[in-house]
């Protein structure tokens, strides 16, 4: 008999302790919490990856172009390629390498911006995206007549 009061009892509390609610919420925040946070992190770094992208491309399409203007030369293009990146990124832009060059043969300007060291992510370790952009710009102007035998 006392056994039977016993087991009837076990029952009715695992029963009230199966039905009852309370402590659930936290539970789910406990468990759901980490989730969120670690997708909006990714959601921020993947937005700082393209950010920067972004910048480096504008930078060194403006800063090219700036070197191919009449006028223009090596030195400018670098200075204003750093600057946009400066005003764009802030203290990261000192992470570039920036590469300009001109080619008498084709009248043309080449810069590439570049990042040389790989993201470094919490608990995943070095990424293999690079923010790299180059551009490519003809020298204004740079019609300089027929060579000089058609004449």
């Amino acid at each position: 008999m006392r056994t039977h009061r016993f087991k009837a009892s076990a029952k009715r509390y695992v029963r009230q302790f199966l039905d009852d609610e309370r402590g659930e919420d936290l539970v789910e925040w406990t468990v759901g919490l980490p989730v969120f946070l670690v997708l909006c992190a990714g959601i921020a770094f993947y937005a700082w990856l393209w950010w920067n992208q972004v910048s480096a491309a504008a930078a060194v399409h403006d800063g090219t172009y700036f070197a191919a203007i009449r006028g223009g030369s090596i030195a400018e293009g670098q200075t204003r390629t750093m600057r946009m990146l400066q005003a764009s990124v802030g203290s990261f832009s000192h992470r570039y390498e920036t590469r300009f060059g001109a080619s008498a043969a084709e009248r043309s300007v080449i810069g590439i911006v570049r990042s040389p060291n790989l993201f470094n992510v919490p608990f995943i370790g070095p990424l293999t995206m690079r923010i790299q952009a180059s551009s490519f710009q003809r020298q204004e102007q740079f019609y300089g007549g027929p060579p000089s035998p058609w004449w």
